[in-house]
Order: C-alpha cells, then structure tokens, then sequence
C-alpha cells in the first residue's frame, strides 16, 4: 500500500524549500487540507511540470482529504512534464463518462451507482473509478460508495474497494503495469 507520510513528502518536495517546509508545517498541524492548496497553488504560480504519476498522486490525496471536488480543476492545469510514459495517469473529466455499476459486475453492490473513470494505468488500461450514487437532484454523490478496479477490454469481475480505501486502491492500479509488462 502507498504509505501516505511519503506520498506528502513527495508532494511537498515539488515546491521550492520555503513552501515544502510550509507544507509539511501545514500537514504536520492537522491542516492537510491547506496544505493541499498550498502544494497545488504553487504547482500553479510557479508553473512547475509534474509527472503524470505525480499528478496521481496529487489527485488521490485530495479525494483521501474531501479536496478532490474543489483542487480537480485546478490539478488539471499543472503543467505536464513531457514526455512522460509514467505508470498511472489521471482520466480527464471531459473522458471520464459514467459507467452504470451493473455494466461492470453482476453483483449487487453496484447495482444503483455509476463508476466515473478516475485513474489509469498506461501499461496495461486498468481503469480505476469512483463508484457513486445519483443523487436526487441528479448530481453524483459527493463521496465515493466504492472504488472500483477494472480492465475495460475484460469481461472479468472488477475488485471493489471500500470508501475508505483510496490508498489502497491507488496502490493497485499504481503497481498493475509493472506486473503486467
């Protein structure tokens, strides 16, 4: 599983000394949550390429501490380190059509949601989602009920993950292609 202390650092070493010791100030407070706006703000005005693996990671963190909503836009806009063949990759918004759950497994526990593709692995095309319930008003639901690891080329079931398992789920597509290769 991806340890978490070491995905901050990673992150936090992006940023110029000053700011990663902000940000590590920030984490080390219990305020992970500026901290990830500090780490993406700066990503952003001092226009620093990441690695498409990194931009992952950055993602995962932010849905691990409710930030994905609000940091996804802005995420996106870091600029990309070319030419980049990183493991995992971010799927755009604008590709991540929502799969209805029963597609994917023909158990229950997808039945009523739809999968959003999240993540991707180039190696192989392992897809990882967010699996979420239609709201009322017909948004998707804030939170994810699952996450959802699946090869969209396959009819083989998908592995599910709890809402509490981003990590764990990231470290699952992260390490997919290196099996597979």
């Amino acid at each position: 599983m991806t340890d978490e202390a070491t995905a901050w650092r990673t992150l936090a070493a992006l940023l110029p000394p000053v700011q990663a010791q902000e940000v590590t100030d920030l984490r080390s407070i219990g305020e992970q949550e500026a901290a990830l706006d500090l780490i993406v703000s700066g990503l952003l005005a001092l226009d620093i390429p990441i690695r498409e693996d990194t931009r992952a990671l950055l993602a995962v963190t932010a849905e691990e501490w409710g930030e994905r909503a609000f940091l996804e836009q802005r995420i996106s806009q870091c600029r990309s380190l070319h030419p980049d063949d990183s493991g995992v990759r971010v799927i755009a918004t604008t590709d991540a059509e929502p799969l209805a759950g029963s597609s994917l497994t023909t158990g229950s526990s997808l039945a009523d949601l739809l999968v959003v593709p999240w993540l991707t692995c180039v190696h192989c095309g392992t897809v990882l989602g967010r699996a979420h319930r239609r709201e009322p008003w017909g948004d998707l639901s804030y939170l994810a009920r699952h996450y959802v690891l699946f090869r969209p080329a396959e009819a083989a079931q998908p592995t599910l993950f709890g809402p509490e398992a981003a990590w764990e789920a990231y470290t699952a597509v992260a390490s997919c292609g290196r099996r597979r290769r």
